[in-house]
């Protein structure tokens, strides 16, 4: 089963931190093995990096764009994916902090909720703490910076 932790990222957190997404891996999964005071700190730390999430609306997109899928079902802020036929299935749950993602199976489900996500927002970060994996939803384009 593949985990993901999905956040969204301050604007200008992701555009400062654009190719160093590392970084930002090492102070979540730091965050997650921290006790004490280095969890305090860790936890203002991203408080500070990322921002709510607009639960209410997320959830409208995903079942607005899904709900004619028959094999799409939702229960508040818990969405399902299951293709049978794919052998592919992945529930998502969305929350004020993080969006969690379970897939199993081929990609097709999971990715289904990514590109609703990507296409909704660009600055959600995606996290897999099992395989040190992280990547942006939707990757971040090098800014053209004009001299004169």
């Amino acid at each position: 089963m593949r985990k993901y932790e999905i956040v969204l990222m301050r604007e200008d957190v992701a555009l400062m931190y654009r190719g160093m997404e590392k970084k930002l891996f090492q102070l979540f999964k730091e965050n997650r093995l921290a006790t004490g005071l280095l969890k305090t700190i860790t936890r203002s730390q991203i408080n500070y990096i990322t921002r709510t999430i607009p639960e209410k609306q997320i959830n409208q997109v995903i079942y607005h764009t899904l709900f004619h899928n028959k094999d799409y079902s939702n229960i508040g802020n818990n969405h399902r994916i299951n293709f049978k036929r794919e052998h592919s299935n992945a529930t998502l749950t969305v929350t004020q902090d993080k969006i969690l993602l379970e897939a199993d199976g081929n990609l097709d489900a999971e990715t289904s909720f990514f590109e609703i996500l990507r296409h909704y927002q660009h600055y959600f970060l995606a996290l897999n703490y099992k395989n040190n994996e992280y990547g942006w939803l939707r990757p971040l384009r090098a800014l053209d910076i004009v001299q004169k």
